[in-house]
């Protein structure tokens, strides 16, 4: 039986101030190597997002939508899907929604001041989900690194363009807490489809909509997180994963957890209230359990 992947993580030139590709450039890149679709989930205005503030709130949500809106005309052309989602941002922490559309944000200007757990209860009111992404990730331009696990029905357990260590953290804190999992490229190019280092989830059947994919992720049916390193058109039938990997399809050099990687930033993790607790990054992770 042939497999269906889908790419879940990706940002277009036209909404995402860090995208460099326009949409309709990602389907036929993605169709070559035996995706079946992909998600469009630009940043949002909260977020690094591409738009301009000034304009109207239904003027900025469709100039949001445009690059989705580009990938979705040009897949149709090849017969291959593209679903629509987005990235909001806290502080720093990002979350990946899937099930809006286009008519439910412009009716929805509030969603600028949701907390998380309110942007999850909405979220969820119309079968969607909501995804933390890259939950251990430790760059820069981040004050804090913070996780919320009480708003989140997945964790982004791999993220291509991520550290290992944040991606082994992640992995491991999900593993030990009964988190789901999904996987993700966060592409910005289509260029960086050429490297085979590409994420996503993948299913038996076809995805019919975003909340489709909401469904079966929170249920957890069908999905297997993948991290290839050939073309995935060659994949046919159950994937076998090699032993001793974290659940994917994995290069070495993400075999081999480091209990010992240092994090540049400050720790913070939610409790079931959302309320954040300073506490060492290692000492989230019970690695005998792993």
């Amino acid at each position: 039986m042939k497999m269906h992947f889908y790419e879940t993580h990706l940002h277009t030139a036209e909404a995402s101030a860090c995208g460099r590709t326009p949409g309709e450039q990602y389907p036929a890149a993605y169709k070559k190597l035996g995706y079946s679709g992909i998600f469009v989930t630009d940043h949002f205005f909260n977020g690094n997002c591409g738009v301009p503030r000034d304009l109207p709130w239904e003027e900025r949500v469709d100039r949001y939508c445009c690059g989705y809106e580009h990938a979705y005309e040009a897949g149709k052309k090849i017969d291959f899907d593209v679903f629509f989602g987005l990235e909001v941002n806290f502080e720093g922490d990002e979350y990946l929604i899937y099930g809006p559309d286009k008519q439910w944000l412009k009716a929805h200007p509030d969603i600028m001041i949701w907390s998380r757990a309110e942007l999850h209860e909405e979220v969820h009111k119309i079968g969607g989900l909501m995804v933390q992404a890259h939950p251990y990730r430790d760059r820069d331009y981040l004050s804090a690194i913070r996780v919320h696990p009480e708003c989140s029905d997945a964790f982004e357990g791999h993220n291509t363009f991520n550290s290992d260590y944040s991606d082994q953290y992640a992995y491991a804190y999900s593993v030990q807490n009964g988190i789901k999992m999904t996987s993700g490229s966060d592409i910005h190019r289509v260029s960086d489809t050429d490297t085979h280092r590409l994420g996503g989830v993948c299913f038996e059947k076809k995805l019919t909509s975003s909340k489709d994919y909401s469904s079966r992720i929170l249920s957890a049916r069908g999905s297997v997180p993948i991290f290839g390193d050939e073309d995935l058109s060659h994949i046919e039938g159950d994937i076998v994963l090699p032993e001793n990997t974290y659940g994917f399809v994995t290069y070495e050099d993400r075999r081999t957890p480091d209990k010992n990687a240092v994090f540049s930033k400050p720790f913070r993790i939610a409790d079931k209230d959302g309320n954040e607790q300073n506490i060492d990054a290692s000492d989230t992770i019970d690695w005998g359990m792993i």
